[in-house]
Parts: structure tokens; sequence; C-alpha cells
């Protein structure tokens, strides 16, 4: 993209993130939807360690960590640690990645729970991962998360409080990047229920689809609310926007 028409397109995104009602909502984006994944995430692993399920384990296990790094990260853009909060939404994508390949196919799950750090950086690399999920994933994007929440790079100067002020995107861009990234994690969650989780199993003595997942249809119902809200926006792709000045 050009820079005359990354400055048009971040005048645009500029207004709609100047909306207050609307920055309310990713603010509850970002708090409500780790909150019940984190219920979520333990109600489940309770439940699978008793069983000594593996797979059941491993779901569990990673929709935990993305319930924290979601929480994290919130906790960080409530601070203004922008820098910071950029490395924790790039592992909350990897986490994102990893979900919806465990939603596909148990096994993944299972191998993943029993992998030895040098094994999984190998198999569930974010490579990996995108290569063998069958949804499609943004390759490009990550590469601009990993440029400004990686390993440290000179990129990533632009995230820091004395230089935050001074882009081209309203630091609010960096709420809706967490909200879109969160709705990624809770698609993928809730697609691999029907996998993990006794309730959604008519086999299963705990069989109650209707609680599976707790207060889902609360978040569902915000998170609709919250893309109406953001239609406009949420294509756009907010690392690349953002790592130049104004």
């Amino acid at each position: 993209m050009s820079a005359g028409a990354k400055q048009q397109l971040a005048e645009k995104l500029n207004l709609l993130l100047a909306n207050d009602d609307t920055q309310a909502l990713r603010e509850r984006v970002a708090r409500d939807v780790p909150a019940v994944l984190a219920a979520e995430g333990l109600r489940l692993v309770i439940h699978h360690e008793l069983d000594r399920d593996a797979a059941g384990v491993g779901f569990a296990t990673a929709t935990l960590m993305a319930a924290e790094l979601g929480e994290g990260a919130e906790r960080m853009y409530a601070a203004g640690l922008w820098y910071p909060g950029a490395a924790l939404v790039r592992q909350l994508i990897e986490c994102g990645y990893l979900l919806t390949l465990m939603s596909e196919n148990a096994d993944e799950a299972s191998a993943w729970m029993r992998s030895t750090p040098s094994a999984a950086a190998k198999r569930f690399s974010p490579g990996q991962l995108r290569r063998r999920a069958v949804r499609n994933f943004r390759p490009t994007e990550y590469k601009h998360h990993c440029n400004l929440g990686g390993h440290p790079n000179p990129a990533g100067r632009v995230l820091l409080r004395c230089n935050a002020d001074h882009q081209r995107l309203s630091v609010r861009c960096h709420w809706l990047d967490l909200a879109q990234h969160l709705s990624d994690a809770w698609d993928g969650f809730v697609a691999a229920l029907q996998l993990h989780d006794p309730r959604r199993q008519p086999d299963n003595s705990l069989y109650n689809p209707a609680r599976s997942p707790e207060s889902g249809e609360q978040i569902n119902l915000l998170l609709a609310e919250w893309r109406k809200a953001d239609g406009a926006a949420l294509t756009a792709s907010i690392p690349e926007l953002a790592s130049g000045p104004a």
C-alpha cells in the first residue's frame, strides 16, 4: 500500500475511532471475552484432568492461555503501555491459530499437550499452524505484529509512549486490533467445543448444549453489537497502518 493510500485510509479510520460509544464496546470486548474464556477454560481443564484426556486438557490449556493474554493486553492498553501490550496480542494471535486447529482435529490438541518444548516449537510454529488449518489466516498481518510486538525491533518504537500520540492512527486503533483478535480467538474456541466439551456430546451424562459455553449468548450479542459499530474498520490491518508517523 502506498504512503498516500495509507494516509487516506488512516484518516477515514480515525473518524471511526473517535466515536466514544464504539470505543466503549471495544473495551467491553477486551474485558468480557477473556473473562468468559478464563471461566470456560478452568471448567474444562478440571473435567479433562479428572478424565486424563490429553486432547481436552490441551484445548482447555490453550483456552486459558488465550484468556490471560487477552486480559494482560487489556490491562497494558488501559495503562497506555502499547508496546508490551502488542507483544501479548502477537501471542494471542498464535493462540487463536492453535484453537482453530484444535477445532478441526482433536489429535492436534493431544499432540500439542504431549509435545516437548522443542517439538512444540517445530510442529506448532505459527507457519505450521497456518499451513495445517483449514481456515485461512493473514500471514502478512502476523508479520507486522511480529515487527511491532515480537523480538525487540526498531519498528516497535512507534508504540512507545513517547511516540504513540504522534502516529497517523489514534491509539484507539490498538483497542480495535485487540477486539479483532479476541473475536477470532472466541470463534476458534466455540468451534472447538463440539470436539472438546462434554456438554456438546449427546452420549455424555453432562450433555447440556445450552450451557456450552456459559455466558456464550451474552458474548455473541456483545460481539455482534461491536462488529456492527466497527463494521467499516474490521478489515483494516492495524499494524500496517500504525507502523509509520503521521
